[in-house]
């Protein structure tokens, strides 16, 4: 990617899976591009502007999540824009085998193949290696150097077992009989001995302990910490890091409105924590930086995190072969011991796999086995999308243009050619029938099609779309924002929080006047709620996709008056976390959803109105705190502090020193204070070199003006 930035003089784009290592990586590239002169652009939730602005004196890197990514290239193709982009680094490409988002990195690579736009996919945890390297049409580059080296053991009972590898197969060998654990409280309370592993390392190294659920993530830090009474080391832990502890739980409490969790409220003296997709994003962010400084010693966590921030430990340890109720894949146990020992952190690392005796059999295939295998994606409603994004971008103009894109597909691998003639058949014919496609001798987009694409939404939610945006042209109520906010409102989160019979009762009869108006308008009515109450499915007439749609917009309206994660969470008896993805969501859905409405001419009013809601969403805090907030690491805790110290501007954080911020923030390391400075410089300059760039183009057009006149 430097290479293009600085020799080729070309902008890169570095796409990864989640919001979270898009924020890693721009904290951490910040300082970099300061030292080098070239910008960092962040594309994650409404962030990231379609086309990017065009910079005339350097080049920038484009750090994106993939469907951020997605957008960004559709944006630059569009404005016959792409050959700025020198090379395209796609982290963990195996995701091209998951479900939706597997898709859209296809889609992705598709298009840059066929622009001829280098591509470098980079995977650790991949079977199929010569598959992807026969769709890319590139070079195969592996390697297994490790920079620390990592010691593998198997726990069965109170025996352990070594894995050692010969020529690349795993070999099991018996190695001891652990001695059993003297106090018969903690031996029958932990008779996996789990804690006992943990404190072998902690409190000063580092622990991670994987575990199936959430729910079994919150359970084990509470049995560590169980243990560490019991033991000889309870004091030596409670001790350590003691001041830094306390300013983490003020920070906790000050990102949640003064309100902690109950479990964390006794975890985090001793240095545990968990962490699941349950937590808030700025509860995330304090944990990984007080792991990172050594204030949290040990994380009890899902296997999200093993494919997440780069958060490694001396020791990990597997809870269970599960994740889920699924005996876990070589692929994922790889990705999770990947974490133990990293160059620079922790030189030695080890992994502790926990398994019962009838599971021992399981294990050792599973060792035996080879990676997963990641096959296309390509088909059903995301094959519409993407023949709706090649007629878009005029890379197909027919049904034969469309067979000659997909022979250069991830996809050709897995079809015959009689499945791929019929499956391109019947999107084709489903797209004329949902009017996203003309039927010309030479096939086009509609206009409804041409909305689609641009908002970068799937077909069958831009259907949705459209028939309740025709719906509020017809009524629409504008006392108050809950009508304006349920059209931003993705329906597509409905399979992560399902409404509660009670609460949603509950919820309508608290809503005013001017409220339950825009409930009847969608067709709720108190007749709707009592079959639903009784435990009966909504009439006919009330499809429960708007039952289900309505119930997630009244937990976003909670957010939009100011009320916290927390409190909503619990009133609608939903995980923390899913209440902050379902904010994130809209966010970014919000975006979309005005891109469709300037598509169509009939639409335009709800462009004006609808323009505030990506930034509020994306904050719903007082408009003061907006500009703090863009920063990375800067959640609504931390905005308040810097707000409340006289830091009201991104430039006043700009002109100040690290030091000076970590005396101001509860429990911000001194790195995290560095990162935060050099982002805030970088969006200073930014904006300076922009300005001036805009102010040259005017004063040229302008002396062009004049000698033509």
């Amino acid at each position: 990617m430097l290479k293009e930035l600085f020799i080729a003089k070309r902008n890169a784009i570095f796409i990864v899976p989640f919001v979270s290592i898009v924020q890693e990586k721009v904290s951490s590239l910040s300082s970099l591009a300061l030292e080098f002169g070239f910008w960092v652009e962040e594309y994650a939730g409404s962030k990231g502007a379609y086309p990017p602005t065009r910079h005339r004196k350097k080049n920038s890197l484009f750090i994106c999540t993939i469907e951020k990514g997605s957008g960004l290239i559709n944006s630059l193709i569009e404005e016959n824009r792409l050959s700025e982009v020198g090379i395209v680094v796609i982290d963990e490409i195996h995701l091209i085998g998951e479900p939706r988002r597997g898709a859209l990195l296809e889609n992705i690579c598709i298009k840059l193949k066929a622009l001829s736009v280098k591509i470098v996919g980079m995977s650790a945890t991949i079977g199929n290696l010569t598959d992807l390297q026969m769709f890319l049409g590139g070079d195969l580059y592996t390697h297994d150097f490790r920079p620390g080296s990592l010691k593998e053991f198997v726990k069965i009972d109170d025996e352990l077992f070594g894995v050692r590898y010969v020529d690349d197969l795993p070999d099991i060998d018996y190695i001891k009989c652990l001695p059993e654990e003297t106090n018969k409280e903690i031996r029958m309370m932990d008779p996996d001995g789990l804690g006992v592993l943990v404190q072998d390392v902690i409190p000063l190294k580092s622990c991670l302990v994987f575990c199936q659920s959430k729910k079994n993530c919150e359970n084990v830090a509470q049995l560590v910490v169980h243990t560490i009474r019991l033991g000889n080391k309870c004091e030596m832990i409670l001790k350590h890091k003691e001041r830094d502890k306390i300013a983490l739980f003020k920070a906790l409490q000050m990102e949640n409105n003064g309100i902690i969790c109950p479990i964390l409220e006794k975890t985090i003296p001793f240095g545990i924590v968990y962490h699941h997709s349950g937590i808030t994003v700025s509860e995330r962010k304090l944990i990984e930086e007080a792991y990172s400084v050594g204030t949290i010693c040990c994380i009890c966590c899902t296997s999200t995190l093993a494919a997440g921030v780069n958060l490694p430990a001396q020791r990990v340890i597997l809870r269970a072969p599960y994740v889920g109720a699924q005996f876990m894949s070589k692929s994922t146990y790889k990705q999770m011991i990947g974490r133990a020992g990293r160059a620079g952190l922790a030189e030695k690392g080890e992994s502790y796999l926990i398994c019962k005796p009838q599971e021992a059999g399981l294990v050792r295939n599973m060792l035996t086995n080879s990676m997963d295998c990641c096959t296309s994606q390509l088909a059903g409603e995301d094959l519409k999308t993407f023949i709706v994004s090649c007629f878009s971008l005029n890379l197909a103009k027919n049904k034969e243009s469309l067979r000659s894109i997909w022979s250069t597909s991830f996809a050709k691998l897995r079809y015959s050619n009689e499945d791929v003639e019929q499956m391109i058949t019947e999107a084709v014919d489903a797209l004329i029938d949902l009017k996203v496609l003309d039927d010309n001798e030479n096939l086009s987009l509609t206009k409804f099609g041409k909305a689609i694409a641009r908002a970068n939404i799937s077909c069958e939610d831009g259907r949705f779309l459209m028939e309740e945006l025709k719906q509020a042209q017809n009524k629409l109520v504008l006392i108050g924002d809950l009508h304006l906010l349920y059209l931003v409102t993705p329906h597509g989160m409905a399979g992560n929080i399902r409404p509660v019979q009670e609460v949603i009762a509950s919820m309508y009869s608290n809503l005013k006047s001017n409220e339950l108006q825009v409930a009847s308008c969608l067709g709720i009515s108190e007749l709707v709620i009592a079959r639903i109450m009784m435990g009966k499915p909504p009439p006919k007439s009330m499809p429960v996709r708007i039952l289900e749609k309505f119930f997630l917009c009244l937990i976003l309206y909670q957010l939009w008056r100011g009320i916290d994660v927390l409190s909503v969470a619990k009133a609608f008896k939903v995980d923390r976390g899913a209440v902050h993805n379902l904010l994130l969501q809209t966010t970014s859905y919000a975006a979309s959803v005005i891109r469709f409405c300037e598509t169509i001419e009939s639409l335009w009013p709800f462009v004006k109105l609808l323009s505030v809601f990506p930034d509020r969403l994306n904050y719903c805090c007082s408009a003061d705190l907006i500009p703090l907030m863009e920063l990375p690491g800067v959640k609504i805790g931390r905005a308040k502090q810097l707000y409340k110290a006289g830091f009201k501007t991104v430039l006043s954080i700009a002109k100040a020193d690290a030091a000076s911020l970590t005396r101001v923030i509860l429990h911000l390391p001194y790195k995290q204070a560095v990162q935060i400075v050099d982002v805030a410089k970088l969006k200073v300059q930014t904006k300076y070199e922009t300005l001036q760039e805009e102010a040259e183009e005017y004063r040229l057009k302008d002396l062009f003006d004049n000698k033509k006149s």
